[in-house]
Formats: structure tokens, sequence, C-alpha cells
């Protein structure tokens, strides 16, 4: 391929000139056909392109389009049926390599990129989307995204709310266990408070916590839990069209970019409270940036944007469930088939169960008396030793084989203590180990379980095996240290001067005294044996 400059040169010596094309040949060093085909070249075009006249062969190519083109179509097919169950470019290029065909994976994408855009060709659509402004607080977006995090030490995949305002681009994120619809409101909430106000509408996919039944276009029936929700709140909920993910495009954006910031690397977390700890501290300092295409931060949009929120409801939204139970005989509740114990005082006794995503609570009247984490492992049982103590101080027995006691909530040495002190107890006369160790226990109602282990650690270690030992462990680890002041010189300025030698006189005396004491007493006894030998 010749440059354009070449080109021009041979035309003006031809063309303008008038020379011969022979000449042009021998003077540009190329063959006369070329000097023939560059003057019948347009010459407007900048720019000279090769033009091949055979197609190149592409035998991989060739192999590989007629499959693609067969699962395009089906794609086609599973739009309505199974949309999340198309057929993806990697996975073509997977089946591909099973069929045998040996093709790299970027050449799958790109036929796949070609075929695409060709089909849209032929079909008249085009990609093209409407650039959307809003004014303060107009609107807000929720949708739910997952990632992987490292929870107590194990992975697994969490899901966490996602929420934006679109005019000042403020985000909020929170992790839950689960996207039914307490931790759906829940996040909600969170988020309206977070924000300091609720925006006027809220766009949402077509989330089952919130959507009941399709109805034409945008329409929607409602949960009734949700429309409550947002009936407080005093927003419009707006629904998008099923797949069509661009009608909230912003949160889309969001969850991607919160899974690629601060989901990696992993985070390493003992528990949700302290994943959302993290998530929230993450929310606040990205306030601070500057999205693309804008000159203010987030921060200074926010400020701006709160005034036109509404204000929040005086009185939180109560999520979760709520019902009434009856403590069956076991000291336990059933809620979903998992079990949760209560003090054993309250057996047969009706009970209010409050359950949000994170915890259970049972309530006597409004007097909390029992609360756990909540399980979503079916056929659990969930307890708290310490609501059977006083229970077990009356059937000691049982204290080697109650269930709450090898649930895991002790740690292994106090069932070490318990061997130790049955045999230390057995050893005096005692048959009472088990009873002095429900004794013990009965000290974690008023203590916390570290404390009192700490003092069993103690009278193990000095062997003293009794629940009065621990008792008084506890009692002198609660007592406050006396703090003194060291003294002040200037109040007592006699300390300062110089003191007199003591005089010994008095004390020399008692020590004279004493020895004519010891002396008479010696002639005395020494008498007293002379006249006994007379006597025999």
């Amino acid at each position: 391929m010749y440059e354009v400059t070449i080109r021009d040169a041979i035309r003006d010596w031809v063309l303008v000139q008038g020379r011969s094309q022979r000449s042009a040949a021998r003077q540009f060093h190329v063959s006369r056909d070329t000097v023939a085909r560059l003057l019948v070249e347009a010459p407007e075009e900048p720019e000279r392109h090769y033009r091949r006249r055979v197609p190149r062969a592409t035998p991989v190519r060739d192999a590989v389009r007629p499959h693609l083109e067969a699962w395009l179509r089906e794609n086609a097919q599973l739009q309505r049926r199974a949309p999340k169950q198309r057929w993806t470019a990697h996975r073509m290029w997977v089946e591909l390599r099973r069929k045998g065909i040996m093709v790299a994976e970027s050449t799958v994408r790109q036929l796949v990129r070609e075929l695409r855009a060709q089909t849209r060709a032929d079909r008249g659509e085009a990609h093209a989307f409407i650039p959307l402004t809003f004014a303060p607080a107009q609107r807000g977006e929720v949708d739910f995204g997952h990632a992987v995090v490292r929870l107590a030490g194990q992975e697994q995949q969490v899901p966490f709310l996602a929420a934006r305002l679109r005019y000042s681009g403020a985000m909020f994120l929170a992790a839950f266990p689960t996207e039914r619809q307490d931790a759906f409101l829940l996040g909600q909430r969170w988020a309206f408070a977070f924000w300091g106000g609720v925006p006027h509408s809220v766009v949402y996919d077509n989330l089952k916590p919130a959507v009941a039944q399709f109805l034409r276009g945008h329409s929607r029936q409602e949960q009734q839990a949700f429309r409550h929700f947002h009936s407080v709140y005093g927003y419009e909920a707006i629904f998008a069209n099923p797949h069509a993910g661009w009608e909230k495009g912003s949160v889309e954006n969001l969850v991607g970019y919160a899974r690629r910031t601060y989901f990696v690397p992993i985070p390493d977390v003992a528990s949700f409270a302290e994943l959302n700890a993290l998530l929230l501290e993450r929310c606040r300092d990205d306030q601070q940036r500057v999205m693309a295409g804008r000159t203010r931060s987030i921060a200074d949009l926010l400020a701006q944007e709160q005034p036109e929120l509404a204000p929040l409801p005086k009185y939180a939204v109560e999520v979760g469930e709520l019902r009434e139970v009856l403590v069956r005989s076991t000291g336990r509740i059933r809620f979903e088939t998992n079990d949760y114990s209560v003090p054993v005082r309250y057996v047969g006794f009706r009970l209010t169960l409050k359950a949000d995503p994170f915890a259970v609570r049972l309530f006597a009247g409004a007097e909390l008396v029992a609360e756990h984490p909540r399980s979503y492992v079916r056929g659990q049982v969930i307890e708290d030793f310490r609501h059977y103590v006083p229970l077990l101080l009356d059937k000691p027995f049982a204290v080697p084989f109650a269930s709450a006691l090898q649930s895991g909530a002790l740690p292994a040495a106090w069932e070490t203590f318990r061997q130790r002190l049955v045999v230390e107890r057995a050893a005096l006369g005692l048959h009472d180990g088990n009873r002095e160790f429900a004794r013990i226990l009965h000290l974690c109602l008023a203590h916390s379980l570290a404390e009192v282990g700490a003092a069993l650690e103690l009278a193990a270690a000095s062997s003293r095996y009794s629940a009065d030992a621990v008792r008084q462990l506890l009692r002198w680890a609660d007592e406050p240290t006396p703090s003194r002041e060291p003294l002040d010189p200037n109040r007592y300025p006699e300390y300062h001067l110089p003191q007199p030698r003591p005089d010994l006189t008095a004390y020399n005396r008692l020590l004279v005294g004493r020895a004519a004491d010891n002396g008479t007493a010696a002639v005395r006894d020494r008498g007293q044996e002379l006249g006994r030998s007379e006597q025999r």
C-alpha cells in the first residue's frame, strides 16, 4: 500500500505536468500498473486503504458461526421463559470446546458481538438512550446485589441492599442474611435515616417482597406490608419493566461499583453488625468523591438536596415478624421450624415474638425476656443455658446431660472444672458436685461469662473447687481499689525537721527487770528441787 503523498505526486506528474505514465513509473520506482491504478482513485480520499479482492479464509469462524447463530436464536426464545438462563459467550465457548472445536474465547466473544449487532441492524433496532436529569429529592433507586464475604471465618455469598439518590448520588449499602421482606424494608429504613429524609419517588425492580402481582404497564399489586411502609414514609413507589435494568441504571451501576470497590479484598468480619458498620463508613467516605461529569462533591450536593427531602416519620415502621407463641414444657418456642429457649419460669405462658433479619426477641408484655440470633437453617435448636439455671439447681443430676450446656456455649475448661469439682467433693464425702456446679452457673445471671470464667481459672489454679470460692473471687474483682493520694509536704512541714535520737533508757529498765525476775524464779526452782531430794 502506498502513501497518499506518493499518489498525489504521481497525479501531479502525469495529469498536471503532462508526462507519461512510463516516466512516472521510473521516477517513483513503481510499476506502470500501479501508476494506472493510482490515477483512477478518487483524489478526495485523505487516506488510502488496502482493497482485498478475495475474502480472507476463516475456517474456524466458519465452523463456529452456525452454532452461535443457533444459540442466539434459542436466547430469543429464552428471553420470556428463562431470561437469567440464557446462553452467554463464555458458556458458548465452553460448549464449543466440548464439541471438539478449538477456538479462542476472544474469537467467540467478538463473533457473538458481530452477530448481535447484525441482528439489531436487521430489525432496525438501535441501542440509544436518553440522558436523564433529576431535581433535588425527586428520585431514589433501590436494588439488591450479592457479594462474597468471610463471615465468622467462613466464606459465603450474602445479599446487600444498594440505594442511591439520583440528584446528589449519595449511596447507602447494608448487608443482610437474606433478601426477605423484613431485610428489604429495614434496609430502606436505614437508608432514609442515613440521608436524613425521604425522596419523593423510589424506583424498584420487580422484587417479590414488594410486588404481589403484575398488572398492565408499570402498575403492580403491591405486598400489603410494603404498601404500608411507603405510605408511612410518604413516597411514590415506581416499578421498572421486567428485564429493563436501564430504567434504574444508577443503582444497577452502584451494585457493580460497590462489589468491585468495597468487597475487594474479601471482607473478613465476625458478624453482620461489623460488616454493616464497615459499609456505613465507606458510604460516608464516598461522599467526598466527585462523580464523573460533575464539578461538586456528593456531600455538597447532598447538603443541597436534604432540605427538599420529605421528613422522616415520628415513629419508625416496625418491620419483621410479629406473633404470639406458646412456651412448651421444654422451655422452648417454635419459630420457622427452629426452637428458641426462654427462661423456664415462662413455661405454659404465651409470649410476643418479634423477629428482624438478625435476631429473634421474646417479650412478656413490655419486658424483654429472651434474645437470640436468628437462624435460617431448618430444624435448629438455639438455647441459652442461663434460661435453665433455676431448674438445674433443683435437678442437679441433669447437669452433665443438659443440651443447653452441651451446645458449645460454655468453654471446654468449664466441663473440666465440673469433673474435677465432682471428684474433689466426693473425696470429702460430699456427693453434690453437680449441684455445686449449678451454683457456679447461677453466678452467670449476675456476671458475664468472661468474668465467671476468669474466676474459675483462679479457683482451679489455687485448687479451690467450690462455688463459694468462685463467688468470693468475683466479689474481690468487683471491689474498687482504693485510691491513695500522695502526701502534700506543705501540709506537714514538721516531717522535714530533724528528729531527736530515741531514748532507750526506759526500754533498758524493762530488760533489767525481766532479768531480775528470771533470776528469782531460777533460785526458787532450785530450792524446790533440793527439798524433794531430802525427802527421798
